[in-house]
């Protein structure tokens, strides 16, 4: 018997779209090595459930598949039945299967049940990925109402608005806050713009796959250890900007990776990727710092505290599909690590034995300060 044509079997006129239709009849053919119209259900599962088939079909007729196929009832599904699903399955936009398929990148393949693809499926954001958009709308929040009380335009890269009690001012470390709450100042708006798409795009994803609890972990983790990674490193300087949680999400995709690596779907793919960002950012922190004639203002040492804490913290909290013995004990170390990290990051920050290490604390009010920042820029 010959294969099956993209056209034979819906006509000139098929409602189907062609990318689904291409798809479509290019898994049957791959199923149908009979030729004879009809494949039995049961290897119809086992190809889409543990074999990569799934992935070169969109994710609604996967799903249609899983839940509905065999509608007669004889064990076998004949080519009739699959086009009709198919035909159902092209309801689903392009994108929204882009979605699905980008998702599912963060699961194991044996957890890819048809719940979860199910829910990736019809993922509408409503509710939102919580922590991912609250920060975002914080952080532009904030952005707004400080280019409104300094009264002056806010450029691409500054000014800041040191004054503010959310800044990590080296001369307030005892207002303890401000070693997370600088990430909601950003120094210009090309900082702020950076942050943001770089954080939504990493954290998103993960976001829907783990929990909103577990990403906001992470970000808060990454933010409370770059800032004292900064502070250590350089006593003296302000700090401003979300990135050390933005480097703790982006990080945390290299823990998820290495929990679920097995079931990983495009694992290298992922790998590469993370270690060509890692080589980036290394590569311009060493050039910034030693080459630089015109060195930038970037807190490289939060980067890299960011860095580390999405590493062990997201070895440790990001969900685990397929325990294995060895995966418990990178699950400990990674948080044994990180609390010995955090813990010598706040006695050095609360008791660093050098003298004059630190500069002086300025015991002046919150609305003092801000009135002897306007004094000095009138």
């Amino acid at each position: 018997m010959a294969r099956i044509e993209p056209m034979e079997s819906v006509g000139e006129m098929s409602p189907i779209p062609k990318w689904i239709l291409v798809k479509a009849h290019e898994f049957w053919n791959r199923q149908d090595y009979k030729h004879d119209k009809k494949i039995p259900m049961q290897q119809i599962k086992e190809s889409l459930l543990l074999t990569k088939e799934s992935d070169r079909l969109p994710n609604a007729l996967v799903i249609e598949l899983l839940q509905k196929a065999d509608a007669n009832e004889d064990g076998y599904l004949d080519y009739d039945e699959y086009m009709k699903f198919a035909e159902t399955a092209s309801s689903h936009s392009k994108g929204r299967d882009t979605f699905s398929r980008a998702a599912m990148t963060m699961i194991p393949r044996n957890e890819r049940t048809v719940n979860k693809r199910t829910y990736f499926q019809n993922y509408s954001c409503c509710p939102p990925p919580f922590f991912m958009v609250l920060a975002t709308f914080v952080e532009i929040g904030v952005f707004v109402y400080y280019m409104v009380d300094m009264a002056k335009p806010m450029l691409a890269a500054g000014p800041a608005p040191i004054y503010s009690p959310l800044i990590f001012n080296p001369e307030r470390r005892y207002e303890c806050w401000r070693y997370l709450s600088y990430a909601l100042i950003h120094s210009g708006y090309m900082h702020l713009i950076n942050n943001l798409v770089v954080q939504f795009i990493l954290g998103i994803i993960l976001e829907v796959v783990h929990g909103w609890w577990r990403i906001g972990i992470i970000y808060l983790s990454g933010v409370l250890f770059g800032s004292l990674a900064q502070s250590i490193s350089d006593p003296t300087s302000y700090l401003a900007g979300a990135s050390a949680g933005v480097f703790s999400v982006e990080y945390a995709h290299l823990g998820n990776i290495l929990m679920n690596w097995s079931q990983m779907e495009f694992r290298w793919i992922q790998l590469v990727i993370i270690i060509v960002l890692s080589c980036s950012d290394v590569g311009f922190a060493i050039w910034d710092i030693y080459f630089n004639g015109n060195k930038t203002k970037t807190g490289h040492a939060a980067h890299l505290g960011g860095a580390i804490a999405g590493m062990t913290v997201g070895t440790y909290i990001l969900r685990n599909f397929e325990k294995k013995k060895w995966e418990r004990y990178c699950w400990w170390t990674s948080l044994v690590i990180y609390l010995i990290l955090i813990s010598i990051g706040i006695i050095l920050s609360i008791a660093l034995p050098v003298p004059e290490y630190f500069p002086e604390n300025d015991n002046a009010t919150i609305g003092q300060a801000r009135i002897d920042y306007f004094s000095n820029v009138a």
